[in-house]
């Protein structure tokens, strides 16, 4: 099975109903495995493993010493994730819908499984699902957690074929998003 989530898992956090149910089927220890599928072995085998419920609380299935954290999203996909601290507060912030990340530095996440975004008509990629919006699947990625503008880097704001590019622009929750490999976009 294919997982699908939003990159960072905001925008599915924010719909998660039919989440609670399956995340708590999950047994702690097919929990872990899954988890730490979100980052490259080097990282994730010494990476922390929490349970994330819907609107953010935690709690650790497995102690870390690394100083990353991997977990499932807490929605219907269970997508994994691994992020060093300041990464790790930055999601907290999303997914208990915190008005901005407490990040006082750039924070680091991997999504090795990939994910899906929001879309609008004009492309413009959003937070959360509406009507007007559909899905768009996101290939392996890893993301650079902090608030960039892309008019002052001249980043892109959408996925193109140099694999990378500011997603939520305008908002606290920006953040550069950068594909393992931009060749899947020619798929």
């Amino acid at each position: 099975m294919h997982s699908r989530i939003l990159p960072c898992g905001i925008a599915l956090l924010l719909c998660p109903t039919a989440a609670v149910t399956l995340h708590g089927q999950v047994k702690n220890e097919e929990y872990v495995r899954a988890a730490v599928q979100g980052a490259p072995e080097r990282i994730s085998g010494q990476a922390a493993v929490v349970r994330i419920e819907p609107g953010g609380k935690t709690s650790t299935l497995r102690q870390g010493s690394n100083g990353f954290t991997c977990a499932l999203f807490p929605d219907a996909s269970l997508a994994p994730v691994c992020a060093d601290q300041q990464g790790w507060g930055w999601l907290t912030a999303a997914i208990s819908n915190q008005p901005k990340p407490p990040n006082t530095q750039p924070g680091i996440a991997y999504m090795a499984k990939g994910g899906i975004h929001y879309e609008m008509p004009d492309g413009k990629i959003v937070m959360a699902a509406s009507p007007q919006t559909k899905e768009v699947e996101e290939p392996p990625h890893w993301m650079i957690l902090w608030p960039l503008d892309p008019v002052k880097t001249g980043l892109p704001t959408k996925p193109n074929a140099g694999g990378t590019y500011v997603m939520f622009e305008g908002t606290p929750f920006a953040h550069l998003m950068i594909y393992q490999d931009p060749k899947m976009l020619e798929k």
